[in-house]
C-alpha cells in the first residue's frame, strides 16, 4: 500500500536543514532559546541519567 503524502511530512520535515520563516516567528524562537529552562521532572530525570556511551562495555 503506497504511503500517503500526511504520512511523509514528518520525514520530509526531519530531511530539512533550512526553514523560512517570518521575521516575527524566528524572534520568538531566538526569545525562546534565550530563557533558562524550568526546573521539572523530566527534565531532572533526564539530566541524571547517564548516556549509553557512558556506561562501561561489557567485557565478552
Amino acid at each position: 500500500m503506497p504511503s500517503s503524502p500526511r504520512n511523509k511530512s514528518p520525514e520530509v520535515l526531519l530531511e530539512r536543514t533550512i526553514f523560512k520563516v517570518s521575521r516575527e516567528i524566528y524572534a520568538e524562537y531566538l526569545a525562546r532559546l534565550d530563557v533558562p529552562a524550568q526546573p521539572n521532572d523530566r527534565l531532572k530525570r533526564t539530566m541524571s541519567t547517564k548516556a549509553p556511551w557512558d556506561e562501561p562495555t561489557p567485557q565478552g
